[in-house]
């Protein structure tokens, strides 16, 4: 730092002054008009930028020129991204010139990150909304310019690669004041009509200015409603727009988009092919297999059949059979029930009677059994004594397997008859209780006795009124007392 008494010289001073210039102002943007453009042999180009009450002496170096998609002309007009510097030699103030657009598409620029900001912060630009575009559509719309360049790149791309599917076009204004308007009304028939499976926004390339329609608000918010999916393809690739960035899928260019719907026949037909040659084998061996499990299948219906068969008669004989032993039994039971029907006096006695007798047959056939038991093993020990020592052991063996099966035969008849006789009893016993007078209390009467005497009280003339009366029920008993008597008037 310097003091004030501090004399500097020029070289000194124009360093200093240079230093701070560029560290204060290293990137900056100026707008003005070009004049006194100089192109020397170097390839730099030197020119003043002014306005109406100032101008700036700038270079534009070769190497940063050749960059530039602007070419400077004399009274244009421009914005700058520049550094601010010093030409010592000269000590002349300059801008450093790094890039140059022309003010009009700047300011295009700044209106398009604006709309693009706004749009993005409502959601036009999120990943959830975007459709899915269809692998294979029966019918694609274009929304173009009916007479420009886009329209028969595309329709010779589909006649080249798939010329099955349709194409419909909606032809709409690609450039200029109105043609906003028109892109936006034609996106809003196509999506009101609903021809299509997948719609395609196309132009052809050019400016900022040119290609501006596509970047307005009314055709962002036509594709965002649009429900149809659509591609966007407009301009060439280093062309970026609005409606790239709202549609469901962008394209390079009008002939990407073409070919991104439009699969190859040719590699179609080599897919198809493989994929009849796989199904026919697929369905041979299909055949093969369920020709081998039909005939499996068939011998074990035949196999069937004859078990079903075998099984038919076997049930027909033992019906028969059944048939011919049950007639007879059924006949005899009947009787034996209406004899005993006819013998039924009192249901307490007869009940005793039964119970005894068939106690009585229960001890009887017990003994009876094992008499049987005893005696046959009696005999068949006194027969195996006997024949012990003159028989051979196979005949022992064979006695021995007929006595058992004898004995077993009578295990299994004993239990037999005794569930058939509990059978008759439980269906006497139920024949009695329905002669029973606790049947008639079952079914709701009841019975009166004077409270401490045994008689039941069978009429109004063995009560007086204030007597208590005991009520018996099925399932117990109620104290009654007498308020008033009625007698009939026969009585």
């Amino acid at each position: 730092m310097h003091t004030s008494q501090s004399i500097y010289t020029v070289s000194l001073l124009t360093k200093e002054v240079k230093r701070l210039l560029e560290a204060s102002y290293a990137s900056i943007q100026v707008e003005g008009e070009i004049s006194g453009l100089t192109r020397p042999a170097s390839g730099h180009q030197y020119f003043n930028l002014k306005d109406e009450n100032a101008q700036l002496r700038c270079v534009f170096f070769k190497n940063s020129a050749r960059l530039s998609p602007v070419n400077l002309a004399n009274g244009m007009h421009v914005v700058l991204s520049a550094r601010v510097s010093l030409y010592e030699q000269r000590g002349d103030f300059q801008l450093i010139v790094q890039a140059a657009v022309d003010a009009g598409e700047g300011l295009l620029r700044k209106k398009f990150e604006q709309l693009k900001a706004r749009l993005s912060a409502e959601g036009l630009f999120d990943l959830s909304t975007k459709r899915t575009i269809p692998s294979l559509p029966a019918r694609v719309g274009i929304i173009t310019s009916a007479t420009g360049a886009a329209i028969h790149d595309i329709i010779s791309v589909f006649k080249r690669r798939y010329p099955a599917i349709q194409l419909l076009i909606y032809p709409s204004l690609v450039q200029g004041e109105l043609a906003a308007e028109s892109l936006a009304t034609a996106i809003n028939t196509a999506n009101s009509r609903r021809e299509c499976d997948v719609l395609i926004l196309a132009r052809g390339g050019g400016s900022l200015e040119d290609l501006w329609p596509f970047n307005e608000e009314i055709v962002a918010r036509a594709i965002h409603h649009c429900t149809i999916p659509l591609v966007s393809a407009v301009g060439h690739e280093s062309d970026f727009t609005i409606s790239d960035l709202v549609a469901d899928v962008r394209a390079a260019t009008p002939t990407a988009a073409a070919e991104m719907l439009s699969p190859d026949q040719v590699q179609l037909l080599k897919a198809y092919s493989s994929l009849q040659t796989r199904l026919a084998n697929a369905l041979n061996h299909r055949h093969e297999a369920a020709s081998q499990q039909l005939d499996l299948l068939q011998l074990r219906l035949n196999a069937f059949k004859q078990q079903a068969d075998r099984s038919a008669y076997r049930y027909s004989s033992l019906s028969k059979r059944f048939s011919r032993l049950s007639v007879p039994l059924i006949n005899e039971r009947k009787q034996l029930l209406a004899a005993l029907t006819t013998r039924i006096h009192r249901p307490d006695r007869m009940l005793r009677l039964h119970s005894q007798h068939c106690h009585n047959l229960e001890q009887r056939l017990d003994r009876a059994i094992k008499s049987r038991i005893s005696s046959s093993s009696l005999s068949f020990t006194s027969q195996h004594k006997r024949l012990s020592h003159h028989l051979p052991e196979s005949i022992v063996q064979h006695k021995s397997i007929y006595h058992d099966g004898i004995s077993r035969r009578l295990w299994v008849k004993i239990p037999e008859l005794l569930q058939h006789r509990r059978s008759q009893l439980e269906y006497k016993v139920s024949a009695l209780q329905a002669l029973s007078p606790l049947q008639t209390l079952a079914r709701g009467f009841a019975t009166l006795q004077i409270s401490g005497e045994p008689e039941i009280v069978s009429s109004v003339n063995q009560v007086k009124v204030g007597d208590e009366l005991q009520a018996n029920l099925q399932d117990g008993y109620i104290h009654c007392k007498i308020n008033k008597i009625h007698r009939n008037i026969n009585d």
